[in-house]
């Protein structure tokens, strides 16, 4: 097994640094969790493909476990905790260990730019995780995938979408079961693989650049 892609490693890459600060002068804000374990193949991390909405800008996207920041809300880590046992019916603060917030990103629909900054939240969970037989209506299904997966070269593909009503082609990479991860929770993915070491870190941008189609 690679060593960057077993849980301690994790560890020490994602908390070796303070997340990059993001001041666009948004005050709006949501929080999601990039959750670890240990699976067969090594290292997975958790998705959810988010259920169908007619008014979800990321509707049926594969994405983390989160949601916008409310006002029981202590910080953005309780938002990333709350969203998750909301939409999958485990908490976070019992079933894992926190490593801390990751770089946010500014939010990205299909269509526009979104005044919305996004803050991931990594944790490390031991064990199983008993996911609801259904999960909340905001939620198709949740999954783990393996890193190693994420850092096939073979499962590097173009997903074609629109944005701005225009046709864009979109990096991505085929999950398998007719699940794509692209847009912005690829982008975490990508930034996240640089700080693990098999994404080079000089790649991020062009790795995650949409194109018109022409």
């Amino acid at each position: 097994m690679s060593p960057l892609l077993t849980l301690p490693h994790i560890s020490r890459a994602l908390t070796e640094r303070p997340p990059r600060s993001l001041d666009l002068g948004i005050t709006k804000r949501a929080a999601v969790a990039a959750v670890f374990r240990d699976g067969d193949d090594g290292a997975e991390l958790l998705f959810i493909q988010r259920a169908s909405q007619p008014h979800d800008p990321w509707s049926g996207q594969i994405a983390f476990p989160g949601g916008r920041e409310e006002d029981v809300d202590r910080d953005l880590a309780a938002t990333a905790i709350r969203e998750t046992h909301e939409e999958l019916g485990f908490d976070l603060t019992d079933a894992g260990r926190a490593l801390g917030p990751l770089d946010p990103l500014q939010a990205r629909s299909r269509r526009k730019i979104t005044p919305l900054v996004i803050h991931p939240y990594a944790w490390v969970v031991e064990g199983e995780v008993p996911f609801p037989a259904v999960p909340n209506n905001e939620v198709d299904h949740a999954f783990w995938f393996p890193l190693r997966g994420l850092a096939d070269p073979s499962r590097q593909i173009r997903y074609d979408a629109l944005r701005t009503e225009v046709p864009y082609v979109f990096p991505g990479i085929d999950l398998g079961a007719e699940r794509v991860l692209w847009g912005l929770t690829h982008r975490m993915v990508v930034e996240m693989g640089a700080r693990l070491g098999f994404v080079d870190p000089e790649s991020v941008d062009s790795l995650t650049m949409p194109r018109p189609i022409r």
